[in-house]
């Protein structure tokens, strides 16, 4: 897409959305199907097998999810000055005239190793030849995959249109850059540490991991102890209808899910400099309701 002096172009998608959707889609209708076997399962061997099922997948879904997502909102973009690649939370501004070239597959004269875990969708991550050269993947489709010479890294991109790529490359050369830019490296582990070196976000992680944690222990311990609870009693005191104990599972699930989705939203929002008091707020928000949890736990057992 031509906007001005930029050109925009998306990586191409068909490939890794039909690998990434079904499996991302099996392994959470798998996760629905083993909670709800969990739900109705009695404390035992069983049930805990369940657990560790559940939490096992939940780990590669993540993962598979997260690539999903870097696939659907990442773009590579040409403006006057620089090449901007933005691959989900991974972020490169390459400023034109450290660009030596760029060439097709067939045109490579060096040998061409593979990305980690490479899939339909998702050739990424780094990888070193020799002392001297370093190929990093951006890419989703080997058939459309570029090749981007610079003095740092070979970086591999695949945009859905390559020769329309080229064509905007050349059109941005003949144009000529106005100032030069800075090299800017934006990278998850990056800006995960500077999170970790916020105050706030640090104490409040840490304070709502130990809650959760407490949350477990307690609801664990109170097993062993409360085979059936009551949540609706007479005006006598005495229980008018008893459950299960497994059924209060749903609180320390809430509060994990509460936890790792208000954790990754406060991550996100503090990648912007404006955005980082919101973050802050976030991140205490998200303690604040992992205590709401543990306090429900204790009244109820």
């Amino acid at each position: 897409m031509e906007t001005g002096t930029a050109f925009t172009y998306a990586p191409s998608r068909g490939k890794g959305i039909l690998f990434l959707v079904p499996i991302c889609a099996g392994m959470i209708a798998l996760e629905i199907y083993l909670f709800r076997r969990f739900d109705i399962t009695q404390v035992g061997l069983q049930f805990f097998l369940l657990l560790i099922a559940l939490l096992l997948i939940a780990g590669p879904l993540v993962f598979l999810l997260y690539r999903l997502y870097s696939l659907l909102f990442s773009y590579y973009r040409l403006e006057r000055n620089e090449l901007h690649i933005q691959w989900g939370f991974r972020s490169e501004i390459i400023p034109l005239n450290a660009i030596e070239w760029i060439r097709t597959p067939q045109e490579m004269m060096e040998d061409v190793p593979w990305s980690v875990l490479p899939m339909p969708g998702a050739y990424l991550g780094t990888v070193p030849v020799d002392d001297r050269l370093t190929f990093e993947f951006l890419a989703s489709d080997m058939k459309t995959m570029l090749f981007v010479g610079t003095s740092r890294y070979i970086y591999v991109i695949s945009p859905r249109d390559p020769a329309g790529f080229m064509t905007g490359f050349e059109r941005i050369l003949q144009m000529g850059t106005l100032t030069n830019v800075n090299w800017t490296s934006s990278r998850p582990a990056n800006w995960l540490l500077e999170a970790w070196k916020n105050k706030t976000g640090r104490i409040c992680t840490i304070l709502s991991l130990g809650l959760l944690i407490t949350l477990y222990i307690w609801v664990g311990t109170r097993f062993q102890v409360e085979k059936t609870i009551s949540l609706t009693f007479s005006p006598t005191g005495e229980a008018l209808e008893e459950l299960s104990s497994v059924n209060m599972l749903v609180i320390p699930l809430a509060a994990t899910i509460i936890w790792v989705s208000g954790t990754i939203l406060g991550l996100l929002l503090f990648q912007r400099e404006e955005n980082r008091r919101t973050a802050e707020l976030v991140w205490g928000a998200v303690s604040a309701a992992v205590l709401q949890c543990l306090a429900a736990a204790v009244m109820v057992f």
